[in-house]
């Protein structure tokens, strides 16, 4: 199914086909951009993928931010993130510099940055959207 999401993020709906890939238990909706697949090389991949927050999903980015002592500000209307994962679908991790999260307008509302560093999928639940996407993709 593809999901276009004018209401969102005007700009970047023009230049995105974002496709459903699954949906968590605390409603965190998962899409990618079917045209930023990137085939690094015979093992890696890189693709956008865009998290569309639940009421619950929302609380719980609000609740790990303000653990970590980061502002809030502006996250009560919290509705998208956006990150660029590489994954190894072959040696089953993946790894992301950070993600980009968007309010209900479309404006940037802040970033959380990462050290790029490889997860093995075992230390997260089974079929996460990581996985699902390689499942998808791995003989593109």
């Amino acid at each position: 199914m593809v999901v276009g999401c004018a209401c969102l993020c005007p700009v970047q709906a023009l230049a995105a086909n974002w496709v459903e890939l699954a949906t968590t238990p605390t409603g965190l909706e998962t899409y990618y951009d079917a045209d930023s697949f990137e085939r690094i090389n015979a093992e890696l991949i890189q693709i956008t993928i865009k998290s569309v927050h639940s009421e619950a999903s929302r609380q719980r980015t609000i609740e790990v931010r303000r653990q970590a002592r980061l502002s809030v500000d502006g996250y009560g209307d919290l509705a998208y993130s956006v990150s660029s994962p590489v994954l190894d679908c072959w040696g089953k991790q993946s790894r992301s510099t950070g993600f980009v999260d968007y309010n209900s307008s479309g404006k940037e509302i802040g970033r959380l940055a990462q050290n790029s560093t490889w997860v093995p999928w075992a230390q997260r639940s089974p079929n996460t959207p990581d996985q699902e996407l390689c499942r998808k993709l791995s003989n593109r």
